[in-house]
């Protein structure tokens, strides 16, 4: 049985599953990204104080709308649904390599009572496709957990900061009553 073949064979049986998996992983990765990227638009939008009128507009009007109460409830909102995404995406890549293992086992289990070694090349495609997998998508975690530690870090200082502008806010209206 020639390689092709045999992974094809495969296929058909266990594997799919592996590849599904990896589909929805890739969903998973693409709608986190997505939403981080749009967080990161919030806390840091492009344009500065340089730009002259236009410029400074834009960045009061972008930050008198998020340090209102509905502004800071979107940000808090789309960091939940953020982290709930790359949690979801940590767990289902931490799965591959498990699938590929259990592809395998799968795969051995009706060569117990027999001499036929093809199967053991079936059980292995399932082994390689979990790992090649597993590997894709823990490169691809380090651009995604840079940016959601980042987008964390940032929507803390956010918070702290609101916090401590509303609270100036409070005692300045406390002084001059």
């Amino acid at each position: 049985m020639n390689l092709w073949q045999a992974i094809f064979n495969n296929f058909l049986k266990f594997d799919f599953l592996i590849f599904i998996l990896a589909i929805l992983t890739v969903f998973l990765y693409v709608r986190c990204l997505k939403l981080s990227q749009s967080l990161q638009k919030i806390l840091l939008p492009k344009g500065n104080l340089a730009q002259g009128k236009k410029g400074v507009k834009n960045l009061f009007d972008h930050f008198d709308y998020y340090l209102k109460q509905e502004g800071e409830q979107r940000i808090i909102d789309q960091r939940q649904r953020m982290n709930h995404l790359y949690i979801l995406f940590l767990n289902v890549t931490a799965i591959f390599p498990l699938m590929g293992l259990l592809g395998t086992v799968i795969s051995l289990i009706p060569m117990v009572g027999t001499n036929d070694t093809a199967l053991f090349m079936l059980a292995l495609t399932s082994t390689f496709w979990g790992i090649v997998f597993a590997i894709i998508f823990k490169l691809a975690n380090g651009q995604l957990q840079a940016l959601v530690e980042g987008n964390n870090e940032a929507i803390q200082t956010y918070l702290l900061r609101n916090d401590q502008l509303l609270n100036a806010g409070r005692r300045e209206q406390v002084a001059s009553e």
